[in-house]
């Protein structure tokens, strides 16, 4: 299953995404979907088990543009 991060700033999308990828685990940033109804911008998509690591990774990162994780 995986997981949607929704973010405001498109840099802090591509930041997470960056990290992400440095770490060699699979993510993909798409535009954010209206059905989450949250604000437009970039959503980095990546899988559930990799959620607690994620998670870390927006709190040590300092994304305050995050809207939050949704399941997809």
């Amino acid at each position: 299953m995986n997981y949607l991060a929704p973010f405001k700033s498109r840099s802090e999308a591509f930041r997470l995404s960056r990290a992400l990828n440095e770490r060699h685990i699979a993510s993909a940033i798409v535009n954010t979907p209206r059905s989450l109804g949250v604000s437009c911008g970039l959503t980095v998509v990546f899988d559930s088990s990799r959620l607690e690591l994620v998670k870390e990774l927006v709190s040590q990162l300092n994304l305050v543009s995050s809207q939050g994780i949704f399941r997809k």
